[in-house]
């Protein structure tokens, strides 16, 4: 498990939430729930029961062992003299137990225990309500998202009793240096623009080597640490859905609503249910030009958000079985170019979060006019584009040609221009975005 670092925002929520109260924790897999839930349990009179797909007895049973280390049972109470046997009876014990001293109760992959017992949000929603003066803080988490989602929906039991829902974001590149390591600041920005911000990727980067390297110890052979890691985000799409198969096409590079529709075969209808889905679970995202209304413009690209699954989805499911004959090596070099594009993609999402520090207007991608392919990144207030910005992931830039060119395309000058890239004359490098930026 990679060490526990950053979050200390996310501590910060939960603490004001769980004073007592309810809060519920969503993410992704691999995102850093569980290390976060350990982390703030730390010292705490916790109970941390793991999610489990057991009938409701053996996760009754699992929980009383871990109720009697905590919280030993006292004489003449439900424990000292039988067991628990429902969710009503063992919420109902620990709200007992929480009365004159706080308790946490961690539900770890919480959509897994209504599978078993789909009642559990309204015993829950019962018992919460009337709780009185306990102590008991409660927290929700899963990796579901849709369904942590309805969890808390307005037509659902829980609805308005948790005091936060904690969406778990991946790391920033500001952030990747505490796990990458090392003292070179390209490198973070390398690691970050290849396999994004989990920080389980981040954490098997090695410093010493190349994204090509990198890639190949982490996907290639029976075997490799992220060899499986696209079936495991992909838990929450049925195998074979309208979902699966679009997000499979924008990962090869289907990237607008006509292509992806056509190269599904899918009703326009279809497409959209599953584009809206997609982009629900956080799988899936809608770029608009920044400056133009995002209800209005027909400019609009659909991008995989993860770099990770990206590439997997891209490049590893088309040859699973090269990859697991440990041959994947060879598929990572046929796929250089899909590779470079994703590293570009994710180096201007870097880009124009930088620049949006900077400046606190709007800022983002923007291409679709003139000088399209020499323009990659605008901070906009109005009419006026306060920042235009050339990237790219490439050494010995000439950044001074790409700036010209910038201020030649554009019909609205620009009151700063910029080139990033990862070497050059006259161009900003991921030391001075670092600098500029800030690692923690």
């Amino acid at each position: 498990m990679p060490k526990f670092v950053n979050r200390e925002q996310e501590l910060r929520a939960l603490e004001r939430a769980c004073g007592p109260g309810m809060a519920v924790v969503s993410g992704r897999r691999r995102v850093g729930k569980t290390a976060l839930l350990d982390a703030f349990a730390g010292s705490r009179r916790a109970i941390f029961l793991p999610g489990t797909r057991a009938p409701v007895a053996e996760a009754m049973r699992r929980l009383e062992e871990r109720v009697r280390t905590v919280a030993p049972p006292q004489p003449g109470d439900l424990l000292d003299l039988g067991h628990l046997e429902s969710w009503d009876a063992a919420l109902g014990y620990l709200l007992a137990r929480a009365a004159e001293e706080p308790l946490l109760l961690v539900l770890d992959e919480f959509p897994y225990l209504c599978e078993t017992d789909p009642s559990l949000p309204s015993t829950l929603q019962a018992r919460w309500d009337h709780r009185g003066d306990s102590q008991l803080s409660i927290i929700l988490a899963g990796s579901h998202v849709g369904l942590m989602e309805e969890l808390v929906a307005s037509d659902a039991p829980l609805f308005g009793r948790p005091d936060m829902h904690l969406r778990l974001q991946p790391f920033s590149w500001r952030h990747a240096p505490l796990l990458v390591g090392g003292e070179d600041p390209e490198v973070w920005l390398e690691a970050f623009v290849t396999v994004g911000g989990m920080p389980r990727y981040l954490a098997l980067w090695d410093p010493r080597h190349d994204a090509a390297a990198n890639l190949a110890a982490m996907l290639d052979g029976a075997g490799a640490p992220l060899g499986d890691e696209g079936t495991v985000v992909l838990q929450e799409l049925t195998p074979g859905s309208a979902a699966a198969r679009v997000l499979e096409l924008v990962a090869l590079g289907a990237g607008s609503f006509t292509a992806i529709r056509d190269r599904a075969g899918l009703a326009p209808a279809t497409t959209s249910e599953a584009l809206s889905a997609l982009e629900r679970l956080g799988l899936l995202d809608r770029l608009t030009p920044v400056g133009e209304d995002p209800r209005r413009t027909k400019r609009v690209r659909y991008q995989v958000r993860d770099p990770f699954l990206r590439l997997w989805l891209g490049v590893v499911l088309p040859h699973r079985d090269a990859f697991e004959l440990g041959r994947g090596g060879a598929v990572l070099r046929r796929a250089a170019d899909r590779i470079a594009a994703s590293q570009a993609s994710a180096l201007r999402g870097v880009v124009a979060d930088w620049l949006a520090d900077r400046t606190g207007v709007a800022c983002g991608e923007w291409w679709g006019g003139p000088g399209e392919d020499d323009v990659d990144v605008m901070a906009v207030e109005g009419p006026h584009v306060l920042h235009a910005v050339s990237c790219h992931w490439a050494a010995g830039v000439e950044g001074r040609v790409w700036a010209d060119r910038i201020r030649q395309a554009l019909e609205r000058r620009p009151e700063e221009v910029d080139v990033v890239a990862r070497s050059g004359s006259g161009v900003l490098t991921p030391a001075a975005l670092y600098a500029d930026g800030g690692s923690g």
